[in-house]
């Protein structure tokens, strides 16, 4: 039986700069997703467990944030995607809901907005793809789903915007890149090449 397809389509550069090992992995994305007919889902934020861990400090003594500190506090010592959903009020002049389904507020609204809050520290390829299949399932009804991640950069197009937006060191240092195993493998699965072949690619984009 062919799968449903999920389109994921996220062009920051601080996504690649992360993803290909420049720099430490970006700890938030915003995502578009689609069906594959092109049809529009919506948009979502993927948070990693970084990105929220460093901002806790700010907040824990909010009051008005108590709600949020305390989800974040078990999402941090959990291992699975977590949630944190954005109500409008239905006076509200730009008024919105979701057109999937999804949790309703005590006034039985629909969120406006969605967070996925991913167990990764950062994000990576599969950290998309983990964190969008386990959001069809919850959402959108798709038990199991193909996740294709469109307008990426290639490594030489995010190494050249690397290069010309951050000086790294501060001192004109020449970037040193590195392909871990880790990256090997999930551009390995991104690309569908094997991996020497995915190595070879790499090397050549840096003579």
């Amino acid at each position: 039986m062919k799968k449903n397809k999920i389109i994921v389509r996220a062009e920051s550069y601080n996504l690649w700069w992360g993803i290909y090992g420049f720099c430490e992995k970006t700890g938030w994305e915003d995502l578009n997703l689609f069906y594959e007919n092109e049809e529009r889902i919506g948009a979502v934020c993927l948070n990693g467990k970084g990105y929220l861990r460093a901002g806790l400090d700010d907040i824990r003594n909010d009051s008005e944030q108590e709600d949020f500190v305390e989800a974040i506090e078990k999402y941090l010592v959990d291992n699975t995607c977590h949630y944190w959903y954005y109500y409008d009020d239905k006076s509200d002049e730009d008024f919105y809901e979701v057109p999937f389904e999804a949790p309703k507020n005590n006034k039985g609204v629909k969120p406006r907005f969605i967070e996925i809050w991913h167990p990764d520290e950062g994000i990576g390829i599969s950290t998309i793809e983990n964190a969008v299949k386990a959001f069809a399932k919850k959402h959108l009804g798709i038990e199991e789903c193909d996740v294709e991640i469109q307008d990426d950069e290639s490594f030489e197009e995010s190494l050249k915007s690397f290069e010309e937006n951050i000086d790294l060191f501060g001192d004109g240092s020449k970037i040193e890149i590195k392909f871990t195993d880790k990256l090997i493998e999930e551009l390995s699965q991104h690309w569908n090449k094997p991996k020497d072949e995915v190595i070879k690619k790499l090397e050549n984009s840096i003579k």
